[in-house]
């Protein structure tokens, strides 16, 4: 149990923008492991961070995110209709627009290129 509690910390270090050295340093100390204990559970991620997350359905995953990127949006939309100086309206507006890319990015880029793909494809059996 130990090594799960490690590795969910692990990643909600990760996830708050600590570097892998911090992370290293502070869950050594406070799992009583060794440096190399948590390092190793970095190398070997792929292995474990799918099951500890119950990464097994990408299209839920997807969603969550999409989720995640509309609530931020929905708070900035907010923000930037209720605040009163001028920085924070712009902040706002900064904020809105990021995840106005971020969505675009995960949500409609795939499947255009991915539309894309199959047309080339088409066009690839037509030439011949």
């Amino acid at each position: 149990m130990t090594a799960v509690k490690r590795r969910l910390e692990l990643l909600k270090l990760e996830g708050l923008g600590f570097s892998q050295p911090e992370i290293v340093t502070e869950l050594s100390q406070k799992h009583e492991c060794s440096r190399r204990t948590v390092y190793r559970d970095f190398e070997n991620r792929g292995q474990w961070q799918p099951e500890l997350q119950n990464v097994k359905n990408h299209t839920q995953i997807l969603m969550r995110t999409v989720n995640r990127y509309e609530q931020i949006y929905r708070e900035a939309s907010v923000r930037l209709l209720t605040g009163t100086q001028e920085a924070t309206q712009l902040g706002a507006l900064s904020i809105m627009l990021k995840v106005n890319g971020k969505i675009y990015e995960i949500a409609v880029l795939p499947e255009i290129l991915n539309r894309l793909k199959e047309l080339e494809e088409k066009a690839k059996v037509v030439r011949r």
